[in-house]
């Protein structure tokens, strides 16, 4: 018999707070939460609030009212054994504030994939409030896909594209068995189990997937990135009566506050304004492919699926180094405005611009090219500047006062 033993990826964010005392993760599906907790927390009680309303212990397969839960969970917590309860945002009221009233004894861990309760549960007026020690849960950090990816016997350019698509953790041991191949073999999770994620996501929230919602999502993967050239698209497709953006703004906000999509501010305007795009690139790449080819409804070849992620890759780089980059030099994405300026990746710490980026994801790197980016690197004296590059050795030569970033760079940092 065989036994496959498969990779955990590491999560830092969590192992700073696993065994909090009182800990509450939140985030949207499918971003591991419960299985990191599982298999890498201690405790002695993991119960999941069914959609009924019941409680299920996992070890024991006991089920509980949640009147007879009530009854016990004093005891646990005084007990100083470590209770987990999954999906809590399920409980009933009188429960919530039980809770409340036993802050401070035992050990106990909520986790939530619903971000509209979660909200409400610790906002103003809340019961929970000030009570835990709160982590929100996304995708995985670019550094730990990295450290993952290597475990795997992957080194070099795949090191970091494998690394950007296992952001998505559910997608682990698909890329445990194939590697490098993964590209080749997402037909099925893309075509089928994407769109049943998002709708996962929407039930959660007690929201109706409306073919508004559908119709904003493969815009934005078809790379209508502001609110007027989405509500442009919506407004052709009829799903909408005016080209008016302020139509899909409460759309917008919603899915921001799911986890679907983010708003990445514009550096450079004088009015408050955003760049759109999905959090996710397996997630862009499904509905890109649904935006084009019609690819939730019907058949197409996987090594064709391949090869369009592939072309898509270099997009998806961008995406990947640039959340890297923010967590590593604690500073906020931005995208800048101005045309003459157009910057892959910037960084900002309250009004100034500290890293400037150019990625060159790319087989081979010319003079030109390294003149095109010195010349605008350059223009940002004070700024750090990065070109990030597959491997140092595709450059025809070395840009002048602008530091090299390659596949080796980032998995060395990625080990801090």
């Amino acid at each position: 018999m065989v036994i496959i033993i498969m990779v955990i990826i590491p999560r830092r964010e969590l192992d700073e707070v696993l065994n909090s005392r009182w800990l509450l993760l939140y985030g949207r599906r499918k971003t591991g939460k419960t299985f990191y907790v599982r298999e890498k927390a201690e405790y002695d009680k993991y119960f999941i609030v069914t959609k009924g309303k019941t409680l299920i212990e996992i070890q024991s397969g006991e089920e509980y009212t949640q009147r007879e839960f009530q009854r016990i969970l004093p005891l646990l917590l005084e007990s100083e054994e470590r209770t987990v309860i999954d999906e809590f945002h399920r409980l009933s009221e009188p429960l919530l504030s039980m809770i409340q009233g036993l802050s401070g004894k035992g050990c106990i861990t909520l986790i939530t994939s619903t971000m509209h309760y979660f909200k409400q549960i610790v906002g103003n007026n809340s019961p929970l409030l000030g009570l835990f020690e709160l982590r929100g849960v996304s995708l995985v950090d670019p550094r730990d896909a990295i450290i993952f990816a290597e475990k795997l016997g992957i080194n070099g350019r795949e090191l970091l594209e494998i690394a950007c698509l296992v952001r998505e953790p559910w997608l682990a041991p698909k890329i445990e068995k194939f590697k490098e191949e993964t590209f080749y073999n997402l037909k099925d999770e893309l075509r089928i189990y994407v769109p049943y994620l998002i709708g996962e996501i929407f039930n959660e929230e007690d929201i109706q997937l409306t073919a508004r919602y559908s119709g904003i999502l493969e815009a934005i993967a078809d790379g209508k990135t502001s609110s007027s050239e989405i509500s442009s698209v919506l407004f052709s497709k009829g799903l909408i009566e005016k080209d008016n953006p302020g139509l899909i703004s409460q759309y917008l906000k919603n899915l921001i506050q799911m986890g679907v999509i983010r708003a990445i501010p514009l550096y450079g305007r004088k009015r408050k304004s955003f760049q759109y795009r999905h959090f996710s690139p397996v997630i862009d790449f499904a509905f890109y492919l649904n935006e084009k080819y019609g690819f939730f409804e019907a058949e197409f070849d996987r090594i064709r699926v391949g090869e369009l992620l592939k072309e898509k890759m270099p997009k998806y780089m961008e995406w990947f180094f640039e959340e890297l980059l923010a967590r590593h030099f604690k500073l906020q994405p931005i995208k800048i405005a101005k045309p003459e300026l157009e910057i892959d990746i910037a960084l900002r710490e309250y009004k100034k611009i500290k890293v400037v980026v150019e990625v060159k994801w790319k087989e081979s790197v010319e003079s030109r090219d390294i003149r095109k980016t010195e010349e605008k690197l350059h223009k940002f004296k004070e700024a750090k500047k990065i070109l990030i590059v597959p491997s140092e050795d595709i450059l025809k030569r070395e840009p002048e006062e602008i530091e090299v970033w390659d596949w080796k760079e980032f998995l060395r940092i990625s080990k801090f």
